[in-house]
């Protein structure tokens, strides 16, 4: 979903004449999609390292007219939690942590903190409270809290159940997560992403979220009511490593490709990622197409809409980020996939 001067070392690819025709089949789903005022956003395919294909549709911001380019930042949600779990995983490397650690080493104080591992929060069967299901109208993600009072909810709130016992998926362990990251690193969730993530990988495109800045080519989301309109920006300083990252297609594409070459994770620890338990890893998903199977994470947060996935087998990531759309995300998922694969 970009194409624009990514910093990573990209070969020029030269499209072979088959590559052409899938290309320019891409070219006329996203058109038309675009043409039927359907969604706004940016795709990117990558190959063996290369982007090899990028696209962007609509605007990132109408209301100032600022048509989208392959260099929009989008809000990818829980895509977020990819590059946490990797940051884990590189203290797990470290021999900093460990999976079985339990969260007592960081915050006795809490419920159920000594039966609490690593590892269960990266699963999400933590059985910590589950903000955002509560029915109490400060808890809901329009109304953010600071750190200092998730925490300090943290130690009051009530377990949802033993730890281990089943899967809850909740954005809460990756906000417990992103703090254990902090206090290992002595820094901000927001350097230590810099400093282990997307410094190494050179990243340009890739941080920590704040509230929407249109002078950074941060895209806004939009609802269909008759028309596009204008969600706003409710941003939650919370989130952290559970939701709040901004990106770009190509950037996530070159994480990817990073994270499954060892560049930043040792092939171990990765592999130890890959260990699913019903198509969940330790912060990264399954995705069956077909023949084949990808790996990553998809995110929903504020209208915008992504997907990131790598296919080991293929050499290949595909990232999509949205900030609106009004049809079946997944039909575009299969759309672009089946096209590129010539499914």
């Amino acid at each position: 979903m970009q194409l624009h001067i990514i910093s990573i070392f990209l070969v020029l690819v030269i499209p072979t004449f088959g590559q052409k025709t899938t290309y320019q089949k891409l070219d006329k789903i996203v058109s038309n999609y675009e043409k039927k005022n359907l969604l706004m956003g940016s795709i990117a395919f990558s190959q063996n390292g290369n982007l090899v294909y990028a696209k962007a549709v609509a605007y990132a911001n109408i209301d100032k007219q600022i048509k989208a380019d392959t260099g929009t930042k989008y809000r990818i949600g829980s895509v977020s939690k990819l590059f946490t779990a990797t940051m884990i995983m590189q203290l797990v490397a470290e021999g900093k942590l460990a999976l079985e650690d339990s969260i007592a080493r960081f915050f006795p104080q809490w419920p159920n903190a000594q039966e609490i591992t690593i590892e269960h929060l990266l699963r999400h069967q933590s059985g910590i409270f589950n903000f955002g299901k509560s029915k109490n109208r400060k808890y809901k993600h329009a109304n953010p809290q600071t750190i200092a009072e998730i925490i300090s909810l943290f130690e009051t709130a009530q377990v949802a159940f033993p730890p281990g016992k089943k899967v809850d998926y909740n954005n809460a362990n990756y906000v417990v997560l992103s703090l254990i990251i902090e206090v290992l690193d002595q820094t901000s969730f927001a350097i230590a992403l810099e400093n282990r993530i997307t410094k190494p990988l050179k990243l340009q495109d890739t941080h920590a979220g704040g509230p929407i800045d249109v002078s950074k080519k941060e895209a806004m989301s939009y609802s269909w009511e008759k028309r596009w309109s204008n969600n706003g920006d409710f941003y939650n300083p919370s989130l952290l490593g559970a939701g709040a990252l901004v990106s770009t297609p190509a950037d996530v594409n070159s994480f990817l490709q990073g994270l499954f070459n060892h560049s930043i994770l040792p092939e171990a620890q990765l592999n130890q990622m890959l260990q699913t338990e019903e198509g969940m890893g330790l912060g990264i998903f399954t995705f069956p197409f077909y023949d084949k199977t990808a790996y990553g994470h998809s995110g929903n947060i504020d209208a915008f809409e992504s997907l990131s996935i790598y296919f080991p087998s293929e050499k290949t990531s595909f990232s999509i980020c949205l900030n609106a759309n009004r049809v079946d995300f997944n039909e575009v998922l299969i759309a672009l996939l089946s096209s590129f694969f010539n499914r």
